[in-house]
């Protein structure tokens, strides 16, 4: 049985980190007037990130109902793959006490919907939630496998 972590056992910083230099760094709209961060799934996810930081906590009761269903950019599947690797990373796997409300949940389905456009139901496990991802999408489940076994990739 894995034991559940404590918040200050998440590198939630690490996390922030990836979204900021791996994908809001490569977006075309970033620092332009089309920003739309209110539209953003990683805007959304950044600003819950920013949100638990200095509070310590990991939960955010009801934001998963918030994510924003308009953000129709196109993303890097590479850089989005980093950062889904690096959310499984911290994941506490938690198991039946999983919450979609949790920080590491709300980033990962933030950027799930942002490559393939829906949710993809995590079961609490690391292992199990690559099975299903594998299922909707066998390319990403792929680059994120490959993000978990060789950490970050090297910057082009």
């Amino acid at each position: 049985m894995t034991p559940t972590r404590k918040a200050v056992d998440v590198n939630l910083g690490a996390l922030a980190e990836a979204l900021e230099k791996k994908i809001c760094a490569a977006c075309d709209y970033l620092d332009a007037a089309e920003c739309r961060p209110e539209r953003c799934m990683v805007a959304f996810a950044r600003k819950v990130l920013a949100f638990v930081l200095p509070k310590g906590v990991l939960d955010v009761p009801g934001a998963s109902q918030l994510i924003p269903a308009t953000d129709f950019k196109v993303y890097v599947p590479e850089d989005v793959a980093a950062a889904l690797a690096e959310t499984l990373r911290q994941c506490r796997e938690c198991r039946d006490n999983h919450s979609p409300d949790c920080v590491i949940a709300l980033t990962r389905a933030c950027l799930e919907n942002a490559l393939t456009g829906r949710r993809i139901d995590y079961p609490g496990s690391v292992f199990l939630y690559l099975a299903r991802l594998r299922e909707q999408d066998p390319r990403l489940a792929e680059l994120v496998a490959r993000e978990l076994r060789h950490g970050t990739r090297p910057e082009d």
